[in-house]
């Protein structure tokens, strides 16, 4: 299960798909991780993840990453939505937000949730760029650097290795023939 997990994120990475593909899909994983779950931002963001086109694998990923960096910074996060609900130019729209139908569930009375909500919104994009970055960087550098290290060397001598190439290669098959 790890290992398809792994085998399917380095196809992702090494597949001639785009970089902002990856690049949207770390954004998705990041904002799902600062806004608590459990309300419908986080539902209506879960959802537009498999309404775009970015790589699932990838979002989860980024989710799994940044998850614990939202609970390291969750203070913070509820400091800066405090901030913002108290804010008097902000209390009539957001009261008309909460008591309209779906207000209680949208979880705009919580201070976490919009402390993150607002930290997704500016970092979306910084974020979105230094990922197609780095990934426009591992596919043009580091890719080949790393397939010819000495770690790789020595860990192809290994039986599983050549199960694990075999269900990568397997992974980014599927994975081409999945994108449309």
């Amino acid at each position: 299960m790890l290992f398809t997990a792994l085998a399917r994120i380095v196809a992702a990475l090494n597949a001639n798909r785009r970089p902002g593909e990856i690049a949207g899909a770390a954004v998705f994983g990041f904002a799902l991780a600062m806004v608590p779950a459990g309300n419908l931002v986080w539902f209506a963001l879960f959802l537009l993840l498999f309404l775009v086109k970015v790589n699932l694998g990838i979002a989860l990923l980024s989710l799994a990453v940044f998850t614990p960096v939202a609970f390291a910074v969750d203070r913070w996060l509820d400091a800066l939505g405090f901030s913002i609900l108290t804010h008097d130019a902000l209390y009539e729209p957001l009261t008309a937000a909460f008591n309209a139908p779906l207000g209680p569930f949208l979880g705009v009375h919580n201070t976490s949730v919009v402390g993150g909500v607002v930290v997704a919104v500016v970092a979306a994009a910084p974020l979105y760029f230094l990922a197609r970055a780095l990934v426009v960087l591992y596919r043009d550098s580091l890719r080949e650097k790393i397939a010819n290290s000495r770690l790789v060397k020595w860990w192809e001598k290994f039986p599983l290795a050549g199960a694990i190439r075999r269900l990568s290669e397997r992974a980014r098959s599927v994975y081409e023939f999945a994108q449309f």
